[in-house]
């Protein structure tokens, strides 16, 4: 499995979500170049506003992987993009 392709789709959805085309989720299943994943989509409260985090996993025997990405959503009204680092950085996931 390519991580550019699991990126591409984290961003695709995270597109989706700033278009009001998604909602926050749990646990629905979503194929990536045949490979099973668990996406979730949720809000947690930030001192800006509400940071988003889109979320894909993969749960094998021994190994979970988890990949995301994100964005502030400031009580401006803008958005602040956020990678996988800066998501660990403020303690997500």
């Amino acid at each position: 499995m390519n991580e550019s392709s699991i990126y591409a789709k984290l961003e695709f959805l995270r597109d989706q979500f700033i278009n009001g085309k998604l909602i926050p989720c749990v646990d629905i299943k979503l194929e990536i170049d045949g490979q099973i994943f668990t996406q979730n989509v949720w809000l947690e409260p930030h001192e800006l506003g509400n940071v988003v985090v889109v979320m894909l996993a993969t749960n094998k025997l021994f190994i979970s992987n988890k990949y995301c990405l994100g964005l502030i959503q400031a009580n401006d009204g803008t958005n602040e993009l956020l990678s996988n680092e800066q998501l660990w950085e403020i303690g997500i996931p």
